[in-house]
């Protein structure tokens, strides 16, 4: 009998201490991305892929199209050549800015692409905190942040942004 009730202690015990890791997981994962349409784009500094370094905050007063990608994602990949599409037939400095983040990739392997591609757009590499900040899941994953750093919308999934239609509707509304 004794080791009966020393057995369902030790159970409930373990039960607890578990429940308990678990809870606080969850807990701090959520609290994590907290990010919401509506409220300011958490800033950021990061590191380009050739080394210079871009702040979130200093692109006040452009239209922030903020990509989350990976070189392994096919989907990915073809949505980094229709930006590359739109900037070339679109080469004049105007009021949007496309920013492209790297999700669990390997950066080496992607400047050999960059090269390859001849993709002319910031990549930057995230070590994770901000891919964790953003909420991110899966690629790509995109945020479109007005000229005031106010996220307005949050696209899962490939664009093809180089359709004559998207980037003068987007205009429109963030302006």
């Amino acid at each position: 009998m004794k080791k009966n009730v020393f057995l369902i202690i030790i159970i409930l015990l373990s039960v607890i201490i578990v429940s308990s890791v678990i809870f606080k997981k969850s807990k701090t994962s959520s609290s994590s991305s907290m990010i919401k349409i509506g409220m300011a784009a958490p800033n950021f500094t990061l590191k380009e892929i050739n080394g210079s370094k871009l702040t979130l905050d200093s692109l006040r007063g452009k239209i922030v199209i903020l990509n989350f990608w990976a070189s392994w994602c096919n989907e990915c990949k073809a949505e980094k050549r229709s930006i590359q599409s739109y900037l070339n037939k679109n080469n004049k400095s105007d009021d949007l800015v496309f920013i492209t983040v790297l999700y669990r990739d390997n950066p080496e392997k992607v400047k050999e692409m960059i090269k390859k591609e001849g993709f002319t757009f910031p990549v930057l590499v995230d070590d994770g905190e901000v891919s964790k900040i953003y909420g991110i899941k899966g690629v790509p994953e995109t945020f479109l942040i007005d000229k005031n750093g106010i996220l307005r919308h949050k696209i899962i999934g490939p664009i093809q942004w180089d359709d004559p239609h998207i980037i003068p509707h987007l205009k429109q509304v963030l302006s």
